[in-house]
């Protein structure tokens, strides 16, 4: 069986496991902030439309994924959501914090004893970040390995 190329970015695989729910209610937004503070450049945060497809390609990894993963996932996203906050003297959710907030929040986070939580969240999202064909181009990567 060969892979098929179903649109930018996206390769469908015959044999792939079966789809389940990928991201949880409500993990959308606070995925998608800690995407924009992570990949922040000094322009500011990424696309509008570069966060969609992450978080659309995010969904379905997480969807093919296990339990185990998409719960670890899970807990990773929340601890960010609701500790990194605190980190800063800040309350509410990740989310609704202003961009240098957050980037202070996670960066103190990540230095603390929940900063495993930080780096499994990184972890996932760059694996899925690196995978978009211009990110993919950028550092050398040509998909050779999918033909």
């Amino acid at each position: 069986m060969s892979a098929v190329e179903v649109g930018p970015g996206r390769v469908e695989v015959p044999d792939a496991a079966p789809r389940q729910r990928g991201l949880r209610a409500g993990q959308r937004d606070a995925v998608r902030a800690i995407a924009a503070t992570l990949f922040a450049t000094e322009d500011g945060p990424p696309d509008g439309a570069r966060l969609d497809w992450l978080c659309d390609d995010l969904d379905d990894f997480l969807g093919r994924a296990g339990p185990r993963a998409r719960g670890l996932f899970s807990l990773c996203v929340a601890a960010v959501t609701w500790l990194a906050p605190w980190r800063v003297g800040a309350l509410g959710p990740f989310e609704s914090l202003d961009e240098a907030t957050r980037t202070r929040a996670l960066e103190r986070m990540e230095r603390g004893a929940f900063g495993l939580a930080v780096f499994g969240a990184k972890a996932v999202l760059c694996v899925v970040w690196y995978e978009h064909p211009e990110v993919a181009r950028a550092v050398g990567y040509d998909g050779r390995c999918l033909r």
